[in-house]
């Protein structure tokens, strides 16, 4: 059975941060989707210091998973709940950027 063809890839982590170019996941699968013109988004737990770094290695785009200010044990507990409504928000702004394109160019 063959993949279907892949236009995105999301993938998380529980920081992205100047570490995330030095071998964390994120990092992997955005050069390897990188190869073949596949855009990246990574959400994570938290963003920290020079998250640049990850956009150099392949990264297109990235977002903190956390919605309010919590503890390190609330952000844990509730993780999966965060991840999804992160995850939903990311794919809604996605298609308002869709049809923006649509707009654009008179197509649908």
């Amino acid at each position: 059975m063959r993949a279907a063809p892949t236009c995105l890839v999301i993938t998380a982590e529980g920081a992205i941060d100047r570490q995330s170019a030095r071998g964390k996941v994120p990092a992997e699968v955005a050069g390897r989707a990188a190869l073949r013109d596949i855009p990246v988004i990574a959400l994570s737990g938290t963003v920290g210091e020079r998250v640049q770094a990850a956009l150099d290695v392949g990264l297109d785009a990235y977002a903190s998973i956390l919605t309010r200010p919590c503890t390190l044990d609330e952000a844990l507990e509730e993780a999966s709940e965060f991840l999804v409504c992160s995850a939903e928000q990311t794919m809604r702004l996605l298609l308002v950027g869709r049809r923006l394109a649509w707009q654009e160019t008179g197509t649908h």
